[in-house]
């Protein structure tokens, strides 16, 4: 027996009850969530499906040991990238820290110092060669000064500039002249009251949607009822169903969730089974008898 049979000859529901292993885990399971199980659960829950329905999952236990093999070398791989890039970090932090000192002494050396700590560090040369030092030295952080002030004016300038632009074509308005028998009016609109011709065909698209949102994790057959083609899934996030031509059985696992639909919400939370059909004229919700005749999976 595959899984495919297990599947077809018995709920969720019934699979819980016989091997005693939570219908989240078997929602999981089926539907190769590895993510939310432990390697060793998961292999566990394998061998248990297998003990009691005589079945051979190999090809479900091959899938588990190929996720958990390569979710191990992305790990390793992982660490040993941070490594890397912490000692790339703390040696571009130590150049940092060095260029700082070498700057901050430039500085203290060429502002702190007067002539008399000079001349007694340097006795053998005169006072005029160190009056002339530091009057160029003074004069160069001068011009340095000045040019930076320079350089943050005209940058201030640019962006007020760029801001009065953006401004102007923010509120630009289309004007047009409209001609009558006797008179020509002049019409002005704002660009922003137009309406994107894309909106209109948006707005018309999402009325042939009907979403299933899950509060946590949600299983759910589909059975198309031109085709009687048949899926399931096990989904955590928001599902839409194309209703403009196309007709839906929905049957449902226990977990809360609510269907939305253009006009409507519907929220079904009471830890039970849901059957419907839906389509372009809305949701329906039948017994599990009525979805049968419907054409429904009697056991999924």
């Amino acid at each position: 027996m595959q899984l495919n049979d297990i599947l077809e000859e018995n709920s969720v529901r019934a699979i819980s009850q016989k091997t005693k292993i939570s219908e989240d885990n078997l929602e999981n399971l089926l539907a190769k969530n590895f993510e939310n199980l432990k390697k060793v659960k998961t292999l566990g829950f394998i061998s248990i499906l297998e003990r009691e329905y005589n079945a051979d999952l190999n090809t479900l236990r091959n899938d588990a040991e190929e996720y958990y093999s390569s979710l191990n070398e992305d790990s390793s791989v992982m660490f040993g990238r941070s490594l890397a890039e912490e000692k790339k970090g703390t040696s571009k932090f130590f150049l940092l820290v060095i260029f700082l000192l070498l700057g901050y002494a430039t500085w203290y050396f060429l502002t702190q110092f007067d002539k008399k700590h000079l001349s007694e560090l340097i006795p053998f040369i005169d006072e005029a060669t160190i009056e002339n030092f530091m009057g160029d030295s003074e004069n160069k952080m001068n011009v340095a000064e000045d040019l930076s002030i320079a350089k943050i004016s005209t940058s201030k300038i640019a962006n007020k500039e760029k801001q009065v632009q953006a401004v102007d074509k923010a509120t630009a308005a289309v004007e047009t002249e409209v001609i009558t028998n006797d008179k020509s009016v002049v019409v002005s609109e704002s660009v922003t009251d137009i309406m994107p011709p894309g909106d209109i065909k948006t707005s018309e698209m999402k009325k042939n949607i009907i979403s299933i949102v899950p509060v946590g994790r949600l299983w759910f057959g589909l059975i198309n009822m031109e085709t009687n083609q048949r899926d399931h899934f096990s989904i955590s996030e928001l599902f839409e169903l194309d209703v403009a031509s196309k007709s839906w059985l929905v049957a449902t696992s226990s977990a809360p969730f609510s269907l939305h639909g253009t006009d409507e919400t519907k929220e079904f939370n009471d830890a039970q089974e849901h059957y419907f059909k839906i389509d372009n004229d809305g949701v329906m919700v039948l017994s599990k008898n009525e979805y049968v005749t419907l054409g429904g999976w009697s056991q999924w």
